[in-house]
């Protein structure tokens, strides 16, 4: 599924204008949920909305990063670098607080492995290993949107623990899940939101975007991918003992986006690119296995 709306909004050429689109029409959706567990809403401490406020900076500079990406280089080369670097960043921020005994040796191969295909993954030719291949502004984006992909996974790892810890909420831990996709969505909308009025040029994307019938029906349908592949995220998160893992795992998805893009949309297969990709999928089921 996730590979699924990647792919979709690479083919509109998407902007931050788009993606606004995409998570209001996700958090229409869900909105219902606040209405049912409202009695809930006081509880919640005011650390959890803080958390809450900064996963959807976090998630603007995602789609930031994203969007940019998408439009200035190949689906088959910004899907992995975006999906693989947060793999790393959480896990040096996981050691960096003191939680990374939690990961086995079998893990950190595979996240090595990772590493070193995100590496690879940019140059055209392993005769030409230049450091402007990892300038390029497709590289810079991608890792922009890394950043923002890192933060929203520990904010959210975190504002859920929290949450799950609260024993005046009586709540099971899907139905804290369930509460909290609304929260987090909504949050991202609001982000969004300001951040396309604070730029001029997205802002003139979103009239042509709402008049466009098809396009709406097209950010609506990924808006509601994107809500459903990061609530199966989000609940996983309560069955393991680091997020590094779910942050790790989640990423099989890059070669079946790093496919669709080297099939349906024909781009470049360098042998670097192929390698890369083969490389982390092996890095992400040694992360699985350990």
């Amino acid at each position: 599924m996730h590979a699924g709306w990647n792919f979709v909004s690479k083919r509109q050429n998407p902007s931050l204008a788009y993606f606004f689109v995409t998570a209001v029409s996700a958090w229409l959706l869900v909105s219902p949920v606040l209405i049912f567990h409202r009695r809930a809403l006081p509880l919640i401490p005011l650390s959890v909305w803080v958390l809450v406020i900064g996963t959807g900076l976090s998630q603007m500079i995602y789609f930031t990063g994203l969007a940019g990406a998408y439009r200035h280089g190949d689906i088959s080369l910004a899907y992995p670098l975006v999906r693989a670097i947060p793999v790393l960043l959480v896990v040096g921020i996981s050691f960096l607080l003191g939680n990374g005994s939690a990961i086995s040796q079998t893990g950190l191969i595979g996240m090595g492995l990772i590493a070193a295909g995100c590496i690879i993954l940019p140059l055209p030719y392993f005769k030409k290993v230049r450091l402007r291949e990892y300038i390029d502004v497709v590289y810079l984006m991608a890792l922009l949107a890394a950043v923002g992909t890192t933060g929203y996974t520990m904010l959210d790892d975190q504002a859920l623990r929290q949450l799950r810890g609260v024993a005046a909420i009586p709540l099971t831990n899907s139905e804290i899940t369930l509460l909290f996709i609304p929260l987090q969505t909504g949050s991202t909308a609001v982000m969004l939101g300001l951040g396309t009025l604070l730029y001029p040029a997205e802002r003139r994307q979103i009239r042509p975007i709402l008049k466009n019938r098809s396009l709406v029906l097209s950010a609506a349908l990924t808006g509601v991918a994107i809500m459903s592949t990061y609530g199966l995220v989000l609940a996983a998160m309560a069955y393991v003992s680091d997020v590094s893992y779910v942050a790790a795992f989640r990423q099989l998805s890059i070669p079946i986006g790093a496919i669709l893009g080297l099939t349906l949309q024909q781009e470049p297969r360098y042998l670097p690119k192929l390698l890369g990709i083969g490389i982390v999928s092996v890095g992400l089921v040694l992360v699985g296995m350990g």
